[in-house]
Parts: C-alpha cells; sequence; structure tokens
C-alpha cells in the first residue's frame, strides 16, 4: 500500500485541483526567489564540510541565478507538472518536487570537495516531474525542438536523458549525475505515494502494473451477482421486468460496467432487445 491509498494524500475532488495550485505556488516561489538575488540560498560547498549549511539543501532548489535557466526550468515544470497534479494532491506534488531537488543537491554535496562553484537550480525537481509523469502517463508523446517530425514517448525521453545525464556526468562533472539523482529522487518518492498503482515502472519493464494505470484508491472487487434460481432452472430468456431494468441500470451508474457480471449484462442486452420489438 503506498501513501495515495491515505486519504491525507488524495486529491480533494477529481479535477485535481490542490495538485494544480501547488504546482502553480512552487513556480511562483521560484520566480520571488529569482527577484530576491540571495546567493546565499544556493548550496556551497567548502573544504570544511562542518562549515555546510544544511538547510542551502532546500533552498538551492529554488535559487536560479539566470533568467534563461529559470524560464526552462520553470517551462519543464510545468509541462511535466500538469500531467502529474491530477493525479495526486498538493502535498504529493510539493513531495515529488523535493524529491528531486534534495536528491540532487545531496549527491552534489556528498561528492564535491574543496571550495566549489555554488551549485543551484530546480533541475532536480523537474527531472523528478518527469519521472512521476512517465509512470502515470507512459503513452504521452511530445515533440522535441531537435526532433521536431518525431514524437517521442515521455518513457523513452526519461531513459535517454537518464542514460545521457550517466554519460555526461563520467565526463564532464557530478552536476550531470545530479540531475540523474532527480529521477532516482522522484521516482522513489512515487512508489512512496502510489506504491504499485502506477502505469509504468521503469524498474519492471516486463511486468504490466499491478493496477493497469488506474490510480485511483483501491476498491473492492464486486462480487458477481449470482443468478436468480429462475435463471439457473432454465428461464434466464424471460421478459426483463422494469423493476429488473431499474436495479441493473442503478448498479450500472454507481459501480461501472465492470460491476456486471455476465449473467447481468445479458439482461441488459435483453431488455434492449425487448425495447426495440426484436423481442
Amino acid at each position: 500500500m503506498g501513501l495515495y491509498d491515505r486519504d491525507y494524500m488524495n486529491p480533494q475532488g477529481t479535477d485535481g485541483g490542490d495538485g494544480r495550485r501547488m504546482l502553480w505556488g512552487l513556480i511562483i516561489l521560484n520566480v520571488i526567489v529569482y527577484f530576491t538575488r540571495l546567493e546565499s540560498l544556493a548550496l556551497i560547498v567548502t573544504k570544511e564540510f562542518s562549515t555546510v549549511n544544511l538547510l542551502q539543501l532546500l533552498t538551492a532548489g529554488f535559487y536560479h541565478k539566470s533568467f534563461f535557466n529559470l524560464f526552462f526550468n520553470m517551462w519543464g515544470l510545468y509541462i511535466f507538472g500538469t500531467l502529474v497534479a491530477p493525479r495526486t494532491s498538493g502535498l504529493g506534488m510539493l513531495f515529488i518536487y523535493l524529491a528531486g531537488s534534495i536528491s540532487g543537491n545531496l549527491l552534489f554535496l556528498l561528492t564535491a570537495s574543496g571550495a566549489v562553484t555554488p551549485f543551484f537550480g530546480a533541475v532536480g525537481a523537474v527531472c523528478a516531474m518527469m519521472t512521476a509523469a512517465a509512470m502515470l502517463e507512459p503513452e504521452r508523446k511530445f515533440m522535441l525542438i531537435i526532433m521536431p517530425f518525431a514524437p517521442i514517448k515521455i518513457t523513452t525521453l526519461v531513459i535517454c536523458y537518464t542514460l545521457f545525464d550517466i554519460l555526461s556526468g563520467l565526463s564532464s562533472g557530478m552536476m550531470y549525475l545530479s540531475h540523474m539523482a532527480g529521477f532516482i529522487g522522484g521516482y522513489l518518492m512515487m512508489k512512496l505515494i502510489f506504491g504499485r498503482n502506477v502505469a509504468w515502472d521503469p524498474l519492471r519493464l516486463n511486468k504490466k502494473s499491478s493496477n493497469s494505470g488506474s490510480f485511483s484508491r483501491s476498491r473492492p472487487t464486486p462480487k458477481p451477482s449470482t443468478p436468480p434460481k429462475s435463471a439457473a432452472s432454465g428461464s434466464a430468456d424471460s421478459p426483463v421486468s422494469q423493476k429488473e431494468l431499474d436495479a441493473l441500470l442503478d448498479k450500472l451508474s454507481t459501480g461501472g460496467i465492470n460491476s456486471l457480471s455476465e449473467y447481468e449484462l445479458e439482461r441488459l442486452r435483453k431488455a434492449r432487445r425487448q425495447m426495440r420489438g426484436e423481442e
């Protein structure tokens, strides 16, 4: 069972309003922090590890030094966040953002040595949100600027981006590996929130999700209705009464088509044939 099975992690209503509000809140907070110009929010590692301000692990994920960096990070956060927001609560959105941001900052902190350039930006959070979107809507396709005529599935995008970050990190430094840490942080948080209720799990490539992409709370499988004794005795072809039809339609409206047994589906078909005058 994941956190999503708990009431406080569920979206309020069916429109994902809390998730969307949190998404816009995160974007606005990043813009506000950008205009503060407080470089002390960036993660700075010195030779004396004890002098590191651990609060910067959190604040660095909201600080951007250039407008170019801010714009593209917020654009990515919006694109992928709009896919995630309807599926989770405001807290869920916040946890995914922080998981990616703090994971990237923490890896940088653990691998950097000596006086280094301040580390900042929300790219780890964007990578986490990208992973979350892929796990929820793996069939979603995007048109990339570098490949304008070739739509690419979001799962392929995540895998290729991760491999690129690994190769780039090994040759160019830990910044790219910090991006990869964002993917990992997002994945772990998604598993914590949703458990097995995801449509795509990169660590179970050959297995279908246990919930086949359904993200609603677990409900007990309705027990198939037992046909009446008259049906068992060979009178299943008896006319469908108005009372029986009303009961079937009520069950269909509350439980959906999957709540009906084969017998009940056949009775609905028979009622339709009766109304058409075919019987």
